[in-house]
């Protein structure tokens, strides 16, 4: 078999070119992957506001992630999110890190959200109007509305106890709905009761009595709480997505009322708490950091104390230091 001179010339060339293609194309590394789009539970807080303003100020992309932000109405909802793999991470606090834990949900605190430094994350016990009461010696025996089994409890056992009220001496009334209790309070049909901002200070202005609030220290912390999976998977990302919230939080440190448009339609401050001068809105934000190991374990002891814990859980299986190195 003969194959003509012509032939055989292009023959060699197309081999040529092959093998100098191949030879290029075994030097090429493989294209970065992209990393999983990441999901984060946002409830109406405050507390999400760098979130909120992250992904408004375009850090999410500067990042090179994509994030998904997903509304729920309540913590409960959230918490049932992580549950189902729904989610990757959200703001809560640590008594649902370790509620949840306990249940067999694998999340863990990577960040404090807020309540780092006094000031940060209010929650207050107020006292109706008309009520008379002003001092925390007055609220011994006295029903106190709030959410049980949650840490708006944990935060009035605290706050009464420093103030010298025995644990026997704290009663509480079940009422888990934020906009009924507030209700509740300023129509005089409980006495007093625990809310967080802004509800405290809407109550304020409408003419509740401020017994006590957590100004002065740090027993309400909020914090970053990721699934371990999502953290085992994809800490690359969970990384990322932190950088952008520290970012915002850097912008949100100057002045964070400037951003009072997604302060009222996104955290649903109303806007005679952002316009008051009787109690203007406490609104700060650290840089994040870890929760510290002592204050974990008073919360993981105050529900070992209610009952609320199957397992022995320690700081480290509550706490996730990878995301913050």
């Amino acid at each position: 078999m003969f194959i003509r001179r012509g032939n055989f010339i292009s023959l060699t060339i197309l081999a040529l070119l092959l093998f100098i293609l191949g030879g290029c194309g075994g030097d090429k590394q493989p294209a970065e992957q992209a990393l999983p789009t990441l999901k984060v539970g946002m409830m109406p807080i405050t507390d999400n506001l760098p979130f909120w303003l992250a992904e408004e100020n375009g850090y999410f992309a500067e990042e090179g992630i994509e994030v998904e932000l997903i509304g729920f109405p309540s913590a409960l909802e959230r918490d049932s999110a992580f549950t189902a793999g729904q989610i990757d991470a959200g703001i809560g606090d640590m008594l649902a890190v370790a509620a949840m834990n306990n249940a067999g949900t694998e999340v863990r605190a990577v960040s404090v959200g807020q309540g780092a430094t006094p000031g940060e994350n209010r929650f207050a016990i107020l006292a109706a109007p008309d009520s008379g009461i002003t001092s925390p010696e007055q609220l011994k025996n006295v029903p106190i509305a709030m959410s049980l089994n949650t840490i708006n409890e944990y935060l009035t056992d605290r706050l009464l106890q420093t103030q010298g009220l025995q644990s026997g001496e704290i009663v509480k009334n079940s009422i888990p709905k934020l906009p009924l209790r507030l209700e509740a309070l300023l129509n005089g049909s409980v006495k007093a009761a625990t809310l967080p901002d802004p509800f405290a200070t809407l109550a304020e202005i409408k003419g509740a009595n401020l017994v006590v609030d957590n100004m002065e220290n740090t027993v309400a912390q909020t914090v970053v709480i990721a699934r371990k999976a999502t953290l085992d998977q994809n800490l690359a990302g969970m990384q990322k997505l932190m950088r952008a919230y520290a970012r915002a939080v850097e912008d949100l440190q100057t002045d964070p009322l400037q951003y009072d448009k997604l302060i009222v339609e996104k955290a649903r401050v109303p806007g005679e708490v952002l316009a008051s001068s009787v109690r203007p809105l406490a609104l700060h934000f650290t840089a994040p950091v870890l929760p510290d190991e002592a204050g974990v374990n008073e919360v993981i002891q105050w529900m070992n104390e209610h009952q609320l814990l199957d397992k022995e859980l320690g700081y480290g299986d509550l706490v996730d230091d990878r995301v913050l190195k």
